[in-house]
């Protein structure tokens, strides 16, 4: 059977001094490992020679347990053999959430992951946050000339970018919340493979099991309609599901 990596812990004893312990995480037969261990028994051996000499041959003191007890665990902890925590890795292209729904031609715009709400718990949705993305290489969308409709069973309504197109809108507004993979300087332009993340805030609020309909249109091209229904229980944060 063949043996399973594990950590094997190196105990460091001396008279009148507490046990010392460090965890070497390389497995049982790692070349590494062994590498380490004959470069600790040369600095033990060549530690134990040198100050028995500068001693003139007087049998090793306490103090000296405690130097060779220090000093391994200083190798120790310089070849990087105790835990570190991993370092959080950087969002990718790769990473960010797929296109979701089919694209029709002549679609110029898709969008990219759940459209959630924001709300009071037992009560409505304000808010409601998506993210779109261009259509495999299509060219940018200039999202100034951005226009959204948002309609439900009772009204319609045109909503209105907020100033400067980034920002939590207010009612009957919609913003830029954020920009995902951003190429070049900050501009307005949504370029090959960047996501804008959108909010808007239509005038009524979004009721349980309500269907709403979210019309995306750019310049040119053909509009981005998203079809949703609130769940029956409102939360605080909230995804609505596809019709």
């Amino acid at each position: 059977m063949q043996e399973r990596a594990s950590r094997v812990p190196i105990r460091i004893r001396a008279p009148g001094v507490p046990g010392l312990r460090s965890w070497y995480p390389l497995p049982l037969d790692d070349p590494e490992r062994k590498s380490l261990l004959t470069q600790l028994v040369f600095l033990v051996t060549g530690l134990s020679v040198f100050t028995a000499g500068w001693q003139g041959g007087i049998p090793m003191a306490p103090w000296h347990y405690v130097f060779l007890a220090f000093s391994l665990v200083l190798l120790i902890l310089t070849v990087g053999c105790t835990d570190s925590t991993p370092s959080t890795p950087v969002p990718t292209l790769s990473t960010l959430p797929g296109p979701r729904g089919t694209v029709l031609p002549g679609q110029v715009l898709q969008v990219f992951g759940d459209v959630s709400g924001s709300g009071i718990p037992g009560g409505t949705i304000d808010t409601m946050t998506f993210t779109v993305g261009l259509v495999d290489s299509h060219d940018s969308v200039d999202m100034e000339h951005l226009t959204i409709v948002y309609a439900d069973a009772i009204r319609t309504e045109t909503l209105y970018p907020v100033d400067s197109y980034h920002g939590d809108p207010q009612k009957g507004f919609w913003g830029i919340i954020r920009v995902e993979n951003e190429v070049g300087s900050p501009n307005n332009r949504l370029d090959n493979e960047e996501r804008f993340v959108i909010r808007i805030n239509p005038t009524a609020p979004l009721v349980p099991r309500q269907m709403i309909t979210i019309d995306i249109k750019p310049p040119a091209g053909r509009s981005l309609a998203l079809r949703r229904v609130a769940p029956p229980s409102i939360l605080a944060e909230n995804i609505l599901s596809p019709l």
